[in-house]
């Protein structure tokens, strides 16, 4: 479905990225780790089209990744209070970039009374549901999970996975699992990869 090939890239002269290459296959659960300072998250960014690396090429089902936005790729932030326009009630951030899908509002506990309510009233694992709802989009294939629930609580963390995952499972879609948590990754990933830190030049 998703394959990225010898992908490189580097900022203002310092690499972060050096000839990684991976495949996703639909449905696929895959895990990615690494230190602090490795790439995952432009890495993250590349794989959805949000930026062009400086060698390499990210490919889906066979040919480049497609322009359009949204994509078929999806990277869902880590932090997100930053992801949405704090001015904005849960009904209007739900409805941005497409009709809410009751499936997926169900499936992440989204309950309709939130609609009126802004992100300063939502607790962290009811945001990040909410959040993590906008990227389930009618061309969404991959969702990257970028550190999603590393700042909630162990309940909060557990419940948005049981809901994302299962849901996730039943329209075929793969996850790129992104987190420092090995156990988390151990339960909920079929392989894992890991990124290492470049020294300051490759």
């Amino acid at each position: 479905m998703l394959s990225a090939e010898a992908i490189s890239l580097a900022f203002g002269g310092r690499p972060v990225l050096h000839e990684v290459s991976l495949t996703l296959a639909p449905g696929e659960v895959l895990g990615l780790c690494g230190p602090s300072g490795a790439g995952k998250s432009t890495l993250a960014r590349v794989l959805s089209g949000a930026l062009t690396p400086d060698a390499g090429r990210v490919l889906w089902q066979g040919a480049a990744l497609p322009r359009r936005q949204p994509g078929p790729v999806q990277h869902v932030p880590q932090a997100p209070e930053l992801a949405v326009d704090p001015r904005w009630n849960v009904g209007r951030i739900l409805a941005n970039a497409a009709p809410p899908d009751p499936e997926v509002l169900a499936a992440l506990a989204i309950r309709p009374g939130w609609a009126d309510r802004h992100p300063a009233e939502l607790s962290g694992g009811e945001l990040a549901r909410v959040s993590l709802a906008r990227f389930f989009l009618p061309q969404t294939r991959v969702l990257i999970c970028d550190e999603i629930t590393a700042q909630l609580d162990a309940l909060s963390a557990q419940a948005l996975w049981r809901g994302l995952v299962p849901l996730a499972r039943s329209r075929g879609m793969a996850l790129l699992v992104i987190s420092h948590d090995a156990a988390l990754r151990r339960a909920l990933c079929s392989r894992q990869i890991s990124l290492e830190a470049l020294p300051t030049t490759v």
